[in-house]
């Protein structure tokens, strides 16, 4: 848990950013101006300062930053800002911003930010009992104990210390973000900015200035020089979030600037050198995107330097007990306690929607608990006979919108997860126990993990 100061001028937002902040387990003292942040920076000890950039009408933020510096210069600043203002962003990180967050920004990026403004301040902010071996510090950011977690974990520690490109995949919810942050807080480029763009979000026509950069007068509206992503994480980190959406004329500057290590900003003639790590993530098939034309091959390759994929919460099953128990602990601040009789149901869960799912059952359980503890009788409530969902039935395959192939794989893939969980990770073992060959069980393996060698 940290001590948190909140600074925003729009009310609705600063309620939402609060209450977010409040359901992962933090302490916030919020504010609507950089004058009262700088008077409560002066009465309270904050581990860290989130501020809006732009407030009543000007860069307020800014403001925020210096009072902190002079006041507290161990928190750490995170910035919220947004496209139009990251050439300002930029300015701020220079004078002691931590890292900044893209408007609007998620519950899971916010979540991130934090963590790693924590991790990098060495501040111990997990108020769990460290008797119980159940729960783990509150300053990991992978949680899981599996063997895959486990593999994830080496391979992102490792190429850390590098400086090659890591692209990291997996279906959504799987911490992607998470990891791309590890890997930038775990490297030598800790101290600089991690920028993240998310690539889908961005219109096609503002591609090109977004990554570049832009001179004044290069279109309409462009009524000053403004740095780009690209360049605003020199000597950081750029994370490409879902870089499968790139548009194919990005594709190719983006390529060029990889290369050369140099980029050109729109509406001008010359070139500036940049010194920044990409790290990549996409939910899709990149390699059957590159077949069907809709991706470079050659970008593809210079991206899958060194390839990681994150698993999905289906093909890790056990670790959803300690997930479920860290959730429960940061949304209810310590005191709801999650039954041990719930767990074995939880982990029998498809998730398709991975970690995020996880935690949207969680907040509902606690949301329908009068008491605070979280027994099986609230999952049977949640889904009218946890019994019937977690068997082999018409009903059960329908309740869980899928199709027989899906729903078939899944609960294959259950089966193999727990005779690899009982025979930790030994694939003859496991083979073995299923009855099937060890040729069998590997070819199913890497059909349902077609990384899973590259872990």
């Amino acid at each position: 848990m940290a001590d948190i100061l909140l600074v925003e001028d729009e009310l609705n937002a600063r309620k939402v950013l609060s209450l977010g902040l409040e359901l992962q387990g933090h302490q916030v003292i919020s504010c609507g101006s950089s004058i009262e942040a700088a008077t409560l920076l002066q009465k309270h000890m904050f581990d860290v300062v989130l501020t809006d950039l732009r407030m009543q009408g000007r860069d307020a933020g800014l403001d925020v930053i210096t009072a902190s510096r002079k006041a507290q210069p161990h928190a750490k600043v995170l910035l919220l800002t947004a496209y139009a203002s990251s050439d300002t962003a930029v300015m701020a990180m220079k004078d002691g911003a931590f890292d900044y967050l893209t408007k609007p920004v998620s519950a899971e990026e916010l979540a991130a930010a934090v963590e790693g403004a924590l991790i990098q301040s060495g501040t111990d902010h997990s108020s769990m009992d460290t008797n119980d071996s159940d729960e783990i510090s509150g300053t990991e950011m992978l949680i899981g104990e599996s063997v895959l977690m486990q593999r994830v974990r080496q391979r992102l520690e490792r190429s850390a210390m590098s400086e090659f490109t890591v692209l990291i995949s997996g279906e959504s919810g799987t911490g992607k973000e998470l990891a791309a942050r590890f890997v930038h807080i775990h490297s030598p480029r800790a101290k600089g900015m991690f920028v993240p763009v998310h690539c889908g979000a961005i219109p096609e026509g503002l591609f090109e200035s977004e990554l570049f950069g832009h001179r004044r007068g290069a279109f309409t509206g462009a009524d000053s020089d403004r740095k780009g992503l690209m360049e605003s994480a020199d000597g950081g980190t750029l994370f490409l979030d879902e870089v499968g959406e790139l548009p194919l004329s990005v594709q190719v500057k983006l390529l060029r600037a990889l290369q050369e290590k140099r980029i050109r900003r729109v509406g001008d003639d010359q070139e500036r050198d940049v010194n920044v790590r990409i790290i990549a993530a996409t939910n899709r098939d990149l390699k059957a995107e590159v077949e069907q034309g809709h991706f470079r091959e050659d970008l593809f390759f210079r991206l899958n330097v060194v390839p990681v994929h994150m698993p999905a919460l289906r093909h890790r099953s056990e670790d959803i007990p300690m997930l479920a128990k860290r959730i429960v602990h940061q949304h209810s601040e310590g005191k709801a306690r999650l039954s041990d009789e719930c767990l074995p149901y939880l982990s029998k869960l498809p998730f398709m929607g991975n970690v995020r799912e996880l935690e949207n059952i969680m907040q509902r359980m606690l949301a329908l608990s009068d008491s605070g503890d979280l027994d099986l009788s609230l999952l049977d409530e949640m889904y009218s006979g946890i019994d019937s969902l977690t068997s082999i039935s018409l009903a059960s395959m329908q309740a869980q919108n899928n199709d027989l192939d899906s729903f078939m794989a899944t609960t294959e893939q259950q089966l193999i997860d727990e005779a690899l969980a009982k025979t930790d990770g030994n694939i003859t073992k496991a083979a073995v126990e299923l009855g099937i060959s060890f040729r069998s069980l590997r070819y199913r393996l890497k059909k349902t993990l077609p990384a899973e060698d590259e872990i």
